[in-house]
């Protein structure tokens, strides 16, 4: 189709027509775009129009159009992106030029704030993987750690404890003192780092049940009024007497950071007093919000170290006679945060801090029924010593259990070192109780407890007490224990008060049945 000059695409100032000869001369041309003179050689204009000679070669006579998009033509004077148009006729060709710079520059732009937009999304697709990754290494890496640390360390404080009740000098009771101070200090780390872990993976979870208030503010009057009057200084408590009996919230979390607090008012304060206030802010239903507030006269807080008091790790007193993680306060603020509730603390230097918390609680309105004490057991009447069975890999804590066991007076004990050893134990001796460690070598103590409760038709063997122990001390590694078919579960290190009592309870449970 031929295109005139008359035609209403030659007045198009996005347009230019340019009509050739067959020989590629310019005959007619408009000159909106681009100003080549008429007489010139098309293909001196851009090499782009050199494809001209390969219609030529390949015998193009008859009329035929073809289009191309998004071509780059510059001169000495004007560059431009245009859609190009050639009409192939016997007589002539005729160029139509279709400037779309503008246009194609927008969408260019627009492809590449998407390609941009991709590639940051992305970005954000791998910095995400990678923290969680971090996040579950890390983790990992606490949990073996916890494990590791806590075995020798449940050795270090039975030990501790079994010296304690030997004939000591003053120097070698305060010695012991000492290891036990410190070794507690250390569990006391292992279970910030595990819990600041727990809270931060977001696998930390509230337990709403109801608890006696009372009893949780007399365990610190009890055990903050002895540290008073080692310190000789003033303990006071303030609290308001219309608090219900029984509150609903997760007391083992209120304890923690109340704890927390008591212990750094007891630690930075030599004289004067703390006071431990508790009054109600509001009722409404059965819901109410409490605020616990503890201040002290100890050293205070620079006004200007307030805002990174709750970061990890944070210790502004350089005394070393102070001990402390800088941990203790990134777990209350975590655990405030959690249990919705809020935190603000005031200090003056060189006279003292104000913590202020409040915490959202429910109650009953139904009349509340006493708490169940924690029941008594005792072994049964015997005529022979009763024989435990400790499975355990780790040759200190053998000796631990051992020394505390026969110590009682009451007990035999067996030592197996594997799972593959606890069974042959099993079968050629009868045993009173199983003490369990889940970690050992072969068949772990899960495996184990399976055999024992399914392959065998012996109830003696089958329905043995089991009680299974671990330096991983939470809820996921008990409630594993109780499906497995284990009794109990104790976590290292253990008190040996704790130890005997589930030992005895497990026993006089299967002797009544």
């Amino acid at each position: 189709m031929a295109i005139h000059p008359n035609d209403h695409l030659q007045f198009n100032p996005q347009t230019q027509v340019i009509n050739l000869d067959n020989d590629g001369f310019i005959k007619k041309t408009d000159k909106h775009i681009f100003n080549w003179p008429k007489g010139t050689s098309i293909f001196d204009a851009h090499p782009f129009f050199e494809i001209l000679r390969d219609f030529e070669q390949n015998n193009f006579f008859e009329e035929k159009t073809v289009n191309f998009p998004c071509i780059h033509i510059e001169d000495s004077k004007v560059e431009k992106i245009c859609d190009i148009t050639f009409t192939l006729e016997k007589q002539e060709v005729v160029i139509i030029l279709f400037n779309y710079t503008t246009k194609y520059k927008d969408l260019n732009q627009i492809a590449q704030q998407k390609n941009e937009s991709i590639l940051l999304a992305r970005e954000l697709e791998l910095k995400n993987k990678y923290l969680l990754e971090k996040e579950e290494f890390k983790n990992s890496f606490i949990a073996n750690i916890n494990h590791e640390i806590r075995t020798p360390l449940t050795s270090i404080l039975g030990f501790v404890e079994v010296l304690e009740r030997t004939k000591l000098t003053f120097e070698q009771e305060e010695l012991a003192r000492i290891i036990k101070r410190e070794s507690l200090h250390l569990n006391a780390l292992i279970d910030d780092m595990i819990d600041l872990s727990k809270i931060e993976s977001g696998k930390l979870k509230v337990v709403e049940e109801r608890f006696s208030f009372p009893n949780l503010i007399n365990g610190f009057k009890e055990s903050y009024s002895k540290i008073a009057e080692e310190k000789q200084i003033n303990f006071e408590t303030n609290i308001d007497p219309n608090i219900q009996e029984y509150l609903i919230g997760d007391s083992t979390r209120i304890f923690q950071i109340l704890n927390n607090i008591l212990t750094n008012a007891f630690k930075f304060t030599e004289e004067g007093k703390i006071v431990f206030s508790v009054i109600k802010n509001y009722q409404r239903t059965n819901k109410l919000s409490l605020n616990f507030k503890i201040e002290d006269t100890g050293i205070g807080i620079l006004e200007e170290n307030l805002p990174y008091l709750f970061e990890r790790f944070t210790r502004f007193n350089t005394d070393k006679r102070i001990s402390g993680t800088g941990l203790g306060l990134a777990i209350v603020k975590n655990l405030v945060d959690l249990l919705n509730g809020e935190i603000k603390v005031t200090s003056t230097l060189e006279k003292g801090t104000s913590v202020n918390i409040k915490l959202p609680f429910k109650f009953e309105v139904t009349k509340a029924t006493p708490e169940r004490k924690k029941k008594k057991y005792t072994l049964p009447k015997s005529t022979t010593k009763f024989r435990i069975l400790v499975v355990e890999d780790e040759e200190i804590t053998q000796y631990l259990i051992m020394k505390v066991l026969i110590s009682q007076g009451t007990f035999f004990v067996d030592i197996a070192i594997n799972g593959e050893e606890a069974i042959k134990y099993i079968e050629r001796r009868k045993y009173d109780l199983i003490l369990m460690d889940l970690n050992i070598s072969k068949i772990d103590g899960y495996q184990v407890t399976h055999i024992i409760r399914n392959n065998y038709g012996d109830k003696f063997i089958s329905e043995i007490p089991i009680i299974g122990f671990s330096g991983k001390s939470n809820d996921i590694a008990r409630d594993k224990c109780i499906r497995s078919g284990m009794d109990d579960f104790i976590s290292k290190p253990f008190e040996q008060e704790e130890l005997i009592y589930k030992i005895t309870k497990q026993i006089a449970k299967k002797a009544a049945d």
